[in-house]
This record gives structure tokens, sequence and C-alpha cells, in this order.
């Protein structure tokens, strides 16, 4: 008698699981307006279009369509504070909130880095980088892909030339598709001066995604 209780209430809870997981598929997605889908905490530099620059986000994939077809345009984000120096050379701390980064002593052209992890077949877009800068140098950020054995296979550059305070720039066009069977990827970073008026916020690479989460299937089980 017992057992079958347990059965029947194990049942229950399977039926009304399900029940549940309709409904979260079926209901609509609540996204941003579009002036604030994209953007971050920090102020849009003066006289930038956001139109201009890599598209927004796209709202969760909520439709069988859209995800046969790659679920469009997205982004993979690191904050500053992620980035560490590549020698020990270097000194270094983070501003108050935890977030953005700088040098503080030892050599400013100390190249720091970071792994990038996208799904594999993953189409790149552009690569955005984060930043406050009122100094008198600029700091360089770089896409790079490496090959098996650590050489620099190519490589897609941002600087923070032109615009200063809190800002963004964006990379020219990436047109590359992630293979990890083949490449290694990071995001390297260069301060070139010291202090706080020179600070690494943040990256965001901009890509579209494989159809059907491709991306996420075991290399074992690649052709």
């Amino acid at each position: 008698m017992k057992r079958n209780v347990l059965v029947f209430v194990g049942v229950l809870m399977l039926g009304l699981a399900a029940v549940w997981f309709a409904i979260g598929r079926s209901a609509p997605v609540n996204a941003q307006s579009d002036g604030e889908l994209w953007t971050s905490s920090m102020d849009v530099p003066d006289g930038v279009s956001t139109e201009d620059l890599s598209p927004p986000d796209v709202p969760v994939i909520n439709d069988e369509d859209d995800l046969i077809e790659g679920g469009g345009l997205i982004s993979w984000r690191v904050t500053g504070a992620a980035l560490k120096p590549r020698e020990n050379n270097v000194s270094y701390s983070v501003d108050i909130n935890g977030s953005c980064t700088y040098v503080t002593a030892g050599s400013a052209n100390t190249v720091w880095n970071t792994p990038v992890h996208l799904p594999n077949g993953s189409e790149l877009d552009t690569l955005r980088m984060y930043y406050y800068d009122t100094s008198a140098s600029n700091t360089t950020g770089w896409f790079t892909i490496y090959d098996l054995y650590g050489a620099i296979v190519e490589e897609w550059s941002v600087s923070s030339t032109l615009n200063s305070g809190n800002s963004f720039n964006d990379s020219a066009q990436i047109d590359h598709t992630i293979d990890y069977g083949v490449y290694n990827y990071v995001i390297n970073w260069r301060p070139i001066a010291s202090g706080s008026t020179l600070q690494l916020c943040g990256f965001r690479v901009f890509y579209t995604p494989p159809p059907y989460g491709l991306g996420f299937i075991p290399a074992v089980l690649n052709p």
C-alpha cells in the first residue's frame, strides 16, 4: 500500500513538472525596450549612434524557427577585472565596484589576457571594449586566434582612440567561425599607461550561435 502511494505521488509530480514546462515554453518573453537592451551602466558617448555599432542582443529564444535558424546575433561578456597580466612585472588594482582594472606600478606595456568561451561553430561579428580613459594614451585590446602550438593566426584590434571618460569602441568586422578543433581563442589587452586615469572595464564579443545548439555537442561526436 505504501509503495503504491509513493508511485502515485511520483507520477503526479512528474505530470505537474510537464505542465509547468509547457506553460514556460508558451509564455511570451518580456524583453527590454530597444534603447536599453544592449547598454551597460556606462553612459553612451556623445554623438555615437547605437545603430552604427554592433546590433543589440536579441531576446531569449522562444520560437522553434528562431532556434533552427541560429537565434540571431547575441553576445558574450567579460569584466575588466577578469583579465590578468601575462607576466609578473606589473601591479594592479580595481575600482570600488570590483569591475574596472588598472595598472598601479610596473610595466604598463605588459599584455593581459583572458580565454574566450563561445559555442563551437559560432560566427564572430565584432569585439567591443568598454573603458574609462582620461589619460594622454590610448589603450588597445585584441581578439586573438592562436593555432594549437601557440602561433598567432589572426587578430582584430580595438582602441580607446578618439573617446574619453566612460566609453567604448568596436573592432572591425570579424570574419571567423569558432573551431576549437583547430584554434584557441583569447582576448588580449595592453594598458599602455599607469594609474586610475586609464581603466579597462570589460569586453563584449558579438556573435551568431550555431543552429540547433550544435556547438555544445562533444567534439568526439562531430564528424
